[in-house]
């Protein structure tokens, strides 16, 4: 069992051993606090010598030294200008910096960003693990828009479009963004020995905070919006394989078939269901026979949304058909994303006042 809190600093993949008060390109960059971690890489709040504050990803020595390191840049940037207001992380700037060791870590620059969906999640620890059905149709219907206007440049996300991706905006002025901090003091790092004899500097992740929590009423969280973010794994529609979790690919990314932008929107039918019940819709079974899985599974889809006992009864029944939507397996019967974002599931759950 790893000593090592987050992410594994003495791994092969070789994480970037930051800590607070460390500064970063010839010290324009000072690291504050640490906002997050991934498989890939983590990602620290910076400070320049203006007090502008910005998200800085810095990727691991594997990813960097990756030939398709470069591409995350490539559709970041592509994103930005197929995606309208600020639905996706804005890219500002993108250098290299390298460890005690002498490796190099690609960085990436971004505007700060907040909390992921996945952490207001886990923050209902109590009453497991779910959103409110409220909260998952607002969510659902912004990745949904942003995924449509991927789709207009036919970019296919490839990541995990899943909670861990699904951000809030986040304040951005350096005095709100100093007062949001205050009521959440920095965590100081903790020197651990690695299996490799080497201490490593250990900092748990503090996303910026919000006033949002799993138990925020419609008319709240109407009017907050949420970014995808994590273009790593972002390709055209030539794709042929998906880099995410088995349990969360569609049927023909297992079997050999084409890969398109309808897999983007399968894999969102798998979180939706995640969000709802808190539990995933498909275990390793599915990996070996997915055709029939699934069926066998979409198949009772009312009675797994009854039993999980998050659902009003009078909300099975549309919930099932628009889970339906995202999961058919034959592609050509699955919805597009702009069908999802304009469908009467999501837009029976605004609270706005502008959805139709």
């Amino acid at each position: 069992m790893s000593l090592f809190p987050e992410e594994l600093l003495d791994s092969p993949l070789g994480y970037f051993p930051a800590q607070p008060g460390q500064t970063l390109k010839g010290g324009t960059w000072t690291i504050t606090r640490k906002l997050g971690w991934g498989p890939r890489s983590s990602t620290w709040l910076v400070i320049d010598k203006d007090n502008l504050h910005r998200a800085l990803k810095v990727l691991t020595a594997a990813a960097t030294a990756d030939p398709k390191a470069k591409n995350e840049r490539h559709f970041a940037l592509e994103a930005w200008q197929a995606v309208p207001s600020d639905g996706v992380p804005e890219l500002l700037e993108m250098f290299e910096e390298k460890d005690e060791r002498g490796r190099n870590h690609l960085c990436l620059l971004f505007r700060l960003l907040g909390p992921s969906v996945e952490d207001l999640r886990q923050g209902n620890v109590y009453d497991g693990q779910n959103l409110p059905l409220h909260i998952v149709q607002k969510v659902i219907g912004d990745i949904s828009s942003r995924l449509a206007s991927l789709a207009t440049k036919n970019i296919i996300h490839g990541g995990d479009v899943t909670p861990d991706n699904f951000l809030f905006f986040s304040i951005q002025r350096a005095d709100d963004v100093r007062q949001a901090l205050a009521k959440v003091p920095a965590n100081k790092p903790v020197k651990i020995q690695g299996s490799d004899g080497v201490w490593y500097p250990t900092v748990k992740s503090q996303p910026i905070p919000n006033h949002y929590t799993w138990e925020s009423k419609a008319d709240d969280i109407a009017y907050t919006n949420f970014r995808l973010a994590n273009f790593a794994h972002a390709r055209q529609t030539t794709a042929t394989t998906l880099d995410i979790p088995k349990n969360i690919q569609p049927p023909e990314a297992l079997t050999g078939g084409k890969i398109g932008l309808e897999s983007d929107v399968w894999t969102l039918g798998c979180t939706t269901y995640l969000l709802l019940t808190g539990k995933p819709l498909f275990d390793e079974s599915y990996v070996a026979s997915p055709v029939k899985v699934a069926e066998e599974t979409l198949g009772k889809i009312e009675s797994l949304l009854t039993e999980s006992g998050n659902i009003a009864e009078k909300d099975v029944a549309p919930t099932a058909k628009f889970l339906r939507t995202c999961l058919a397996v034959k592609v050509k019967n699955r919805a597009t994303a702009l069908e999802l974002r304009d469908g009467g599931w999501i837009t029976s759950g605004c609270a706005c006042g502008w959805c139709g």
